[in-house]
C-alpha cells in the first residue's frame, strides 16, 4: 500500500516523495458464487443473484453514484492542497500539520474493515460513514505527498491520471477479453513489484539512486492501471468472475483506490519537487 510515514519536519524533507511499494490487491475478496445479502446483514434475504440482470444494472448504477461522491470529495481535498501550496507562507505549516495526521493510521483501520468483515461493509448507515473516513484519510495522506511537489506539476499530474483511467475504464467496458482471468498472473506481479519497490526505496534513499525508483514508479502505474480494469470489469459482470450486487462499498471503494494509486505513482514520475 502507497503510504509515507509519520516522519518529524526535518525527516520528510528527506523521505518526501519515496512511497513504499503496494501490498497485493484484495480484488478477490467478496466475488464469486456467495449468496447476496442485505444492507441489514441478513443472509440470504432476499436470494438475490448477480446474473439477474435488473439486479445488476441497480448495482452498476449504484457504484458509479458513489465513486463519483469519492472522487468529488478527493478532488475537494485535492484544491485545498492547491491553494495552501500556493500560499508560500502556509507550505511549512501545512507539511508539520499534515506530518502529524493520523491519515495513515486511520486509513489502515478503516480499509482493513472495509475489506475484510462482510457485516461492516454490507449494514447501513456503518458502510457510508466509513467510507467517508477512509476517503478523509486518504485525502490527508494525499495533501502529505503533493505539499512537497510544485502546484503545476500536481496539476499536470491529475490530468495525465484522469485521461488514462477514463482510457482504461471505456477499454475495460467494451473489450471482449476477460481480464479476471488473471488474477494468479497480477497477484505473482504484485508480489514482484513489492520487493523490487522496496529495493528501489532503500537504493534511493541510502545510495542516492534514484532511477531505479523511477522505474519502480512506471511500472506500478502500469500494474494498477491493469488492476482498475480488472476492477471494472468484475464490477459490470458478465465475465468468469464477478462482484456481489450487495458489495457496491467494496467496488467503490476498489476503483477509487487504483486511480489513487496511479496518481500517486504517476505524481513521483511527473512530480517536481519543491
Amino acid at each position: 500500500m502507497e503510504f509515507m510515514l509519520c516522519f518529524r519536519p526535518s525527516e520528510i524533507e528527506i523521505f518526501s516523495g519515496f512511497m513504499p511499494p503496494p501490498m497485493p490487491h484484495p480484488t478477490m475478496m467478496g466475488m464469486g458464487g456467495n449468496p447476496a445479502y442485505a444492507e441489514s446483514g441478513e443472509p440470504d434475504k432476499y436470494n438475490l443473484q448477480f446474473s439477474d440482470r435488473t439486479i445488476r444494472a441497480a448495482f452498476v448504477r449504484k457504484v458509479p453514484f458513489l465513486f463519483i461522491l469519492l472522487c468529488f470529495y478527493f478532488i475537494c481535498l485535492l484544491g485545498v492542497v492547491a491553494i495552501m501550496t500556493a500560499i508560500p507562507f502556509m507550505n511549512n505549516d501545512t507539511r508539520l500539520f499534515v506530518s502529524r495526521s493520523l491519515g495513515i493510521g486511520i486509513f489502515f483501520a478503516v480499509y482493513l474493515a472495509l475489506m475484510c468483515c462482510e457485516s461492516v461493509r454490507r449494514s447501513f448507515p456503518a458502510n457510508i460513514i466509513l467510507t467517508a473516513v477512509f476517503t478523509l484519510a486518504v485525502g490527508y495522506m494525499t495533501m502529505m505527498i503533493t505539499a512537497h511537489h510544485d502546484i503545476v506539476s500536481v496539476l499536470l499530474t491529475l490530468i495525465i491520471c484522469s485521461i488514462c483511467c477514463g482510457s482504461i475504464i471505456i477499454f475495460s467496458m467494451q473489450t471482449k477479453y476477460d481480464l479476471t482471468n488473471m488474477m494468479g498472473i497480477v497477484f505473482i506481479l504484485s508480489m514482484c513489484l513489492m520487493v523490487f519497490g522496496l529495493v528501489a526505496i532503500i537504493s534511493a534513499i541510502f545510495f542516492k539512486v534514484k532511477f531505479i525508483y523511477m522505474v519502480y514508479a512506471a511500472l506500478a502505474s502500469l500494474l494498477f492501471m491493469f488492476y482498475l480494469a480488472i476492477d471494472v470489469q468484475l464490477l459490470m459482470g458478465g465475465r468468469k468472475y464477478e462482484i456481489s450486487p450487495e458489495d457496491h462499498i467494496f467496488a467503490a471503494v476498489q476503483i477509487f483506490l487504483d486511480i489513487v494509486y496511479i496518481f500517486w505513482m504517476l505524481l513521483s514520475l511527473f512530480g517536481s519537487s519543491k
